[in-house]
């Protein structure tokens, strides 16, 4: 899958690109559940909004199905479901908007106080993916909705400036985030040296979904490898080769 833009233009896009998203992450940590789930659907119907918008052709019709009192593409639902029947969302964000979607209905449709504790949320929240931005794994619902969805409403973000850049007929649609290496050839391997170490380190002993956390951050580290600098000399290529051999003898085994 292809994962594009990597953390090197993170940056630059979030100038370019972001509005409010920097504002909202910042302000989670101090709402209540409600507050939580409510601001983070408001902000994700908003980013596909904008995300439909790039995409589709600057015109009159775009604003009618998007904008404006009983619009076809107005709501939530139906923007989630445009988003990926057209392929702008991969399934996996088309799953874990739509379990953010059923969680905002749950604190929507009743006036009765209600928390992020409730087993029928708990599950949905429990079926989202990781972060794939987020090193440390959540603790709480809290904390996994919040990782969650600020990595999800990132993606949408990074996928409308992507569109609006290359235009309506943009390969890359929906996409990922996958973090690169920075600096020379010997800084990279350095740096996925150490972030290797300390993956293992956290791995080791952990059990359950914590286990399940960091088997899965070690696979996309694999995946990370290769926008490692291309080594220029025989002694760079064995340590390349040696680094993916480490990654592949911690991986879990297949069962045969």
């Amino acid at each position: 899958m292809q994962t594009d833009p990597s953390s090197e233009d993170l940056p630059r896009i979030e100038d370019e690109a972001f509005g409010g998203l920097n504002l909202l992450t910042k302000s989670l940590h101090d709402l209540d559940d409600r507050g939580l789930i409510l601001s983070l659907a408001a902000f994700a119907e908003d980013a596909l909004g904008s995300l439909l918008k790039a995409f589709m052709l600057p015109s009159e019709a775009t604003s009618q199905l998007l904008e404006g009192f009983n619009a076809p593409l107005g709501t939530f639902s139906a923007r989630i479901k445009a988003a990926y029947s057209i392929g702008l969302l991969t399934k996996d964000q088309f799953l874990d908007l739509e379990r953010l979607r059923k969680i905002r209905n749950e604190f929507a449709h009743t006036w009765r106080l209600i928390d992020i504790t409730k087993p029928k949320i708990v599950s949905l929240i429990d079926a989202m993916s990781y972060s794939r931005i987020d090193d440390l794994f959540p603790e709480t619902p809290a904390d996994k909705v919040r990782s969650s969805m600020s990595c999800l409403l990132l993606e949408l973000r990074s996928a409308a400036h992507q569109v609006s850049k290359k235009g309506t007929q943009a390969r890359l649609i929906g996409n990922h985030l996958m973090r690169g290496f920075s600096g020379d050839f010997d800084a990279q391997l350095q740096s996925a040296r150490e972030e290797l170490k300390d993956i293992l380190l956290r791995l080791q002993g952990s059990q359950g979904k914590k286990r399940e956390f960091y088997i899965a951050l070690l696979t996309r580290f694999m995946d990370r490898l290769t926008v490692l600098a291309r080594p220029e000399t025989p002694e760079q290529r064995k340590w390349v080769t040696a680094l993916h051999a480490e990654v592949r003898h911690a991986l879990p085994k297949s069962p045969a």
